[in-house]
């Protein structure tokens, strides 16, 4: 999925997944008349259809992946939009220090390069 209209890779065939979305994503109310307790997990799969390079992957994965893990590994009583974009924001200086080529999304108050 495109993080927006202007992102370079992913397909919109579906809309636009930019971080928040990723992170407000509730497992265990996605399927109406599943019950929350059926939910075993979260995935958080990579369409490759425009991927040829690790670092369109890192683009792609970075910093979506970190938001659909936090609310699936945590309670739902935890989950603040607001405190994870510090989290988020305070991550980008050591995946650029790890080579990771992150998405700069604009709902994050990342720290200047």
């Amino acid at each position: 999925m495109k993080y927006d209209k202007d992102t370079p890779l992913g397909l919109d065939w579906a809309g636009y997944v930019e971080v928040r979305r990723s992170y407000d994503w509730d497992p265990g109310a996605y399927r109406d008349g599943v019950p929350a307790s059926a939910v075993r997990g979260v995935e958080a799969p990579l369409w490759t259809e425009t991927v040829v390079t690790p670092a369109d992957m890192d683009r792609m994965v970075f910093p979506r992946l970190p938001g659909v893990a936090e609310p699936g590994w945590s309670p739902a009583s935890t989950h603040d939009w607001d405190g994870y974009r510090v989290r988020s924001a305070a991550q980008g200086p050591r995946w650029a220090a790890l080579g990771i080529g992150y998405h700069r999304s604009p709902q994050v108050d990342w720290p200047a390069r």
